[in-house]
């Protein structure tokens, strides 16, 4: 008896559906039907003992042999079945894998695809910022030194031009003035009695620096302090290469006065060229107006998300309208889908009938074909002469096996076609799950939407709070900005340049340098003196004592820590909140001085005069008070 060829049933993940209830089969036909994998063995008559002459001993050999040859076909078959089936399953899964692995990576690459072209918009939506910035900073610029210009009545200098005079570039300028008043040296400028301010405010002009405007040749912030002085010298003037040191000492006395004269006076004015410098610090102007692009570049990205959520509420809309239209086609083609299976399953009812039918017809007929052979047996038990009957019998018992065997291979035949019906009513019933699958994922996005849309007028009413409360801090930010550009920064620069600390300072590291250098060149001229005439000179005559190196030591000390007062009362109110109105305080008190009506006239005539000067003349106010 041929068994049903053995088939690998693979698993459906998901949700079980309703539907599965209507294929379930009656009991009368999964009694006549056999499972995939299960063998029905039908019991068999038993035959009877043959008992042969040993002259028919080669015709039992013959039915023997087709015997064997019969069940090890039977074998064949349902082994290369068997074979054949896991092999269709293996396939299919295979399938399954491959098809699975190909949706991740097309969702990967359509992932990174979207993350490139974020990045992309990101970083386009950066640079046109930026170039915003730096157009509206040029426009601001070029507002500023028109409005200079109409004051002053001077011409508006080239904005970005580099500095560059007779003695190079703008940052060594200052250098040169400061050793003759024109970048070159002239001994008879030093008087004998002249400090190192006294040289810089007698020898410093501005006349190789033309109309150009003013570079800044260091990188100040505000807030800085002049507290350490000796690191900034180290910096810019003492750092020399071992070259430049033998060099140095090489030179002769005058020589050496002179370059650390020139190196002082060189280094008062750097340090004065560094207060200058604090006109044009504006780095909370720079943060305020970073801020300010801040709170504008939100308000945009939020009307641009509003304008976004409009579009997608209406695409969401429309999007709702046509899935329901398309949910009562899926619901019409799934009642079709339904009909169509009721059909396929009474089709395949009547065809199980009709093979269950012939199947017991065909077990009949090879019972009664063995009966047959068991007569035949017999009658060539009780008749051996008939032998030519007997064969001829054998002969029909053959074509009767012949016929079972192709019987059988129309059993198998059927039992792949019930195989391949009911995957294909498997497939129907994963699919009307898929279908119920995606109808819950799209009631999921609906409310995503939703919720989303709940968020972002969550940040509408935070964002406009936010603003206002931005406005009035930059309300304030920008007076006290205006104040210290236009007044600040100068009050700042006039209290360091009228400090008294800074004049004595000064004073007396020119007189210990002074006299280390008369000392020096006492003995050196003694040296000459000796190697001339070749005699000892005495040299305790001289008017300045050993000390002298320990009193010049001593005055750089004291330069190098030197603290001006003021400079701590202005560090101290630029850490508080209220700033401003403690430098007001500070630097600019109000006057309360009464005066009468002749003097006020008096004061509005010179008021008037003194208005036509401007902002240009704010050095040589600086310098005047100095003098003083």
């Amino acid at each position: 008896m041929a068994s049903a060829p053995v088939s690998v049933v693979i698993p459906v993940v998901g949700k079980k559906s309703k539907l599965r209830s209507l294929y379930q089969f009656s009991p009368e036909i999964k009694k006549k039907t056999p499972e995939k994998g299960v063998k029905f063995v039908e019991p068999s008559t038993k035959r009877p003992k043959v008992a042969t002459e040993p002259s028919d001993s080669a015709a039992l050999d013959a039915a023997k042999t087709a015997e064997a040859q019969r069940k090890a076909e039977e074998d064949r078959r349902k082994e290369e079945s068997r074979i054949a089936a896991q092999k269709k399953a293996e396939e299919r899964k295979r399938k399954e894998e491959e098809e699975k692995k190909r949706r991740e990576e097309e969702e990967r690459k359509l992932e990174a695809e979207r993350k490139r072209k974020a990045e992309e918009e990101r970083k386009l939506r950066e640079e046109a910022d930026r170039q915003r910035k730096a157009e509206e900073a040029r426009k601001e610029r070029a507002a500023d030194q028109s409005s200079v210009q109409g004051q002053s009545g001077v011409p508006k200098p080239p904005p970005a031009a580099p500095i560059v005079t007779s003695k190079g570039l703008g940052r060594y300028v200052s250098s040169g003035a400061s050793s003759g008043g024109a970048g070159g040296y002239n001994p008879n400028v030093i008087g004998a009695k002249d400090t190192v301010g006294d040289i810089y405010y007698k020898t410093y002009t501005e006349e190789e620096r033309g109309d150009a405007p003013h570079q800044a040749p260091w990188s100040l912030r505000q807030k800085d302090t002049f507290v350490e002085f000796g690191p900034s010298r180290d910096w810019y003037l003492n750092q020399f290469t071992p070259g430049e040191v033998n060099r140095q000492k090489a030179k002769p006395h005058e020589m050496l006065y002179r370059t650390y004269i020139l190196a002082e006076a060189n280094a008062r004015s750097a340090n004065h060229q560094i207060v200058r410098e604090w006109r044009t610090m504006v780095r909370e102007r720079a943060d305020w107006e970073a801020y300010r692009e801040r709170v504008l570049k939100r308000v945009g990205e939020f009307e641009k998300a509003k304008a976004t959520f409009d579009e997608e509420k209406a695409k969401f809309e429309a999007d709702r309208k046509a899935e329901e239209w398309g949910r009562e086609g899926l619901q019409k083609k799934l009642h079709n889908v339904e009909e169509q299976l009721a059909k396929e399953k009474a089709e395949f009812k009547r065809i199980c009938a009709q093979d269950n039918e012939r199947t017991y017809a065909l077990r009949q007929k090879i019972v009664g074909l063995e009966a047959t052979v068991a007569d035949l047996t017999s009658k060539v038990e009780e008749a051996q002469g008939e032998k030519t009957a007997k064969q001829q019998m054998e002969v029909e018992l053959t074509e009767a096996k012949v016929q079972l065997s192709n019987k059988d291979k129309d059993l198998h035949a059927k039992d792949v076609e019930i195989a391949e019906l009911k995957r294909r009513l498997n497939e129907q019933i994963d699919r009307c799950e898929s279908l119920e699958i995606d109808l819950e994922a799209e009631k999921v996005k609906a409310t995503d939407a939703e919720e989303a849309r709940a968020v972002s007028t969550a940040a509408l009413n935070v964002a406009q709070t936010n603003y206002s409360e931005a406005q009035g801090i930059v309300d304030t930010l920008v007076s006290e900005a205006e104040w210290m550009r236009t007044r600040g920064i100068v009050l700042v620069a006039n209290s360091i340049l009228n400090a008294g600390e800074l004049d004595r300072a000064v004073a007396a590291l020119t007189d210990a340098a002074r006299a280390v250098g008369h000392r020096g060149g006492y003995l050196e001229c003694a040296d000459h003196v000796e190697r001339m005439l070749g005699q000892e000179f005495d040299t305790s005559h001289c008017s300045v004592t050993e000390q002298a190196d320990a009193a010049l030591a001593g005055a750089e000390n004291s330069y190098d820590n030197l603290s001006l007062p003021i400079m701590d009362l202005v560090v101290s109110a630029l850490k508080k909140d209220d700033w401003c109105q403690r430098l007001k305080a500070i630097l600019d008190p109000p006057i309360t001085v009464e005066s009468s009506d002749e003097e006020a006239a008096g004061d509005d005539g010179g008021g008037d005069d003194d208005g036509d000067d401007g902002e240009g003349n704010e050095d040589d106010d600086g310098e005047k008070k100095e003098d003083k």
